[in-house]
């Protein structure tokens, strides 16, 4: 009796502690709770039929001790027979949201296939093994580079390049690497992040031992793959050498000059006119587009790109096409009289340190004969002569432009106004780099510096 007496009344004594211990936790509970105290606790006591079913068990084994057996016997069932509805209830649930879901799936609209049909402007492809060269955890700083890139096109050439993506294709080689425009291949190459290039400027001694020959992807020179060690006699022979990256991204550079023109959409235009309007905007209110269109404004600047005349001078463009777009709407003339006004800037990419520009120019019988087969109409310029006297022409032409090219200066054929475009388009495919410059091109001060004459007899 004593013992039942003692544990009895150590029981009652932590009655009153467990009471106050219980009211703190709620007073706590309350103060940090997002809803209502009370709608808490009932539906965290049944959210889970699991831990009620345990304590329905837990009092079922109780009433087989001396405690009393009703109350427990009547909390266990509670217990019990809630945890059994709460349960039913959620198999129930369970299989309705199946059913919806299974639902949904069979009245899913199909995937719209027109995210199929959207094209990057520009990307690049490499292969596995240049992956380093592109992860700057690894050391990698062609993505720097190529944002450098897109700083110098806008300097030098007055446009944005888009983005541009960068992606592996398991398909290529481990080294080699596509230029893709509007998801067409334009160019591509091979190159090796270990190894340097070693490119003949013209100026080299010997050839190097020992390396592989190559050709250089971005101008077509001579070159030889080396490795660390035979870098110093390469340089030691005069030879220009080059990591992996600057081959790439020199080739990148020379890409995106020569398909510049591409790269000039219209939305492109509008930026570039939204830019210009902000310090000029009277002048692009005026002449577009109820003078120009934005069409016809982009394709005089796709054809001042094609032959790398930059636009940064959107300012001057606009206002020849204003003063000469009354008199004319081919777009070539257009094109023409634009260059005119640009005439500083195209000869100052082809003059030497000493303002001299070294040419090579056409005998006027020439001219006559080029210009006795040009047909113009409304939709613009053609060009009949003969295939076989279109090719005599521009045979000679690029026989006289390698020796200007010999010199190291570059090759640039001077030619008067009305055959000047009609002489680009001859030699475009066989001279890509070379410049024609027409007479009313050349500013007051630079000196023109003829090196050779290119007649009909040659």
């Amino acid at each position: 009796l004593y013992t039942k007496l003692t544990i009895g009344d150590g029981l009652v004594s932590q009655i009153p502690a467990f009471i106050v211990s219980l009211a703190s936790g709620l007073i706590v509970t309350r103060s940090s709770s997002r809803s209502n105290l009370g709608d808490e606790i009932i539906s965290q006591m049944v959210a889970k039929p699991k831990a009620l079913m345990i304590t329905a068990c837990f009092l079922g084994l109780m009433t087989f001790t001396q405690l009393p057996k009703l109350p427990l016997f009547t909390l266990g069932a509670s217990c019990g027979c809630l945890a059994w509805l709460l349960a039913r209830s959620e198999n129930r649930n369970a299989t309705e949201s199946a059913r919806q879901e299974r639902s949904q799936q069979t009245k899913k609209e199909p995937d719209k296939v027109e995210k199929l049909l959207e094209l990057d402007t520009m990307e690049i492809e490499v292969g596995v093994g240049l992956v380093k060269i592109i992860d700057p955890t690894r050391g990698g700083d062609l993505l720097d580079r190529i944002n450098l890139i897109r700083r110098q096109i806008a300097g030098e050439l007055g446009i944005v390049v888009p983005p541009i993506r960068i992606r592996d294709n398991m398909q290529l080689s481990a080294n080699d690497y596509i230029v893709r425009i509007k998801g067409q291949a334009v160019a591509r190459g091979v190159t090796y992040p270990e190894q340097f290039l070693a490119m003949d400027n013209g100026a080299v001694s010997g050839a190097i031992p020992g390396a592989e020959q190559t050709i250089e992807p971005a101008f077509g020179l001579p070159a030889y793959w080396i490795t660390e060690s035979q870098r110093a006699q390469a340089e030691l022979l005069n030879y220009t050498v080059v990591d992996a990256t600057s081959v790439l991204a020199t080739h990148l550079t020379e890409v995106i000059k020569t398909h510049s023109h591409e790269l000039l959409s219209r939305q492109e235009l509008k930026n570039l006119l939204d830019n210009l309007k902000l310090r000029v905007p009277a002048l692009v209110d005026e002449v577009v587009p109820s003078q120009v269109k934005p069409g016809e404004l982009q394709r005089v600047c796709q054809n001042l790109l094609r032959e790398r005349v930059p636009v940064r001078d959107l300012e001057t463009i606009l206002e020849t096409l204003g003063d000469y777009s009354s008199r004319t709407k081919d777009l070539e003339v257009l094109t023409e009289y634009v260059r005119n006004a640009l005439g500083r800037s195209i000869c100052k990419q082809y003059v030497d340190d000493n303002d001299h520009l070294w040419c090579i120019t056409l005998d006027p019988a020439l001219e006559d004969l080029v210009n006795g087969h040009i047909e113009r109409s409304e939709r613009g310029s053609t060009n009949t002569m003969p295939p076989r006297t279109a090719q005599q022409i521009v045979q000679q032409i690029a026989t006289k432009a390698a020796e200007l090219t010999q010199t190291g200066r570059s090759a640039v054929v001077l030619c008067s106004p009305h055959v000047r475009s009609a002489v680009r388009r001859m030699t475009e495919t066989a001279m890509p780099h070379a410049a024609v410059l027409a007479y009313n091109e050349i500013v007051s001060d630079v000196q023109v510096e003829a090196v050779g004459i290119v007649g009909l007899n040659g």
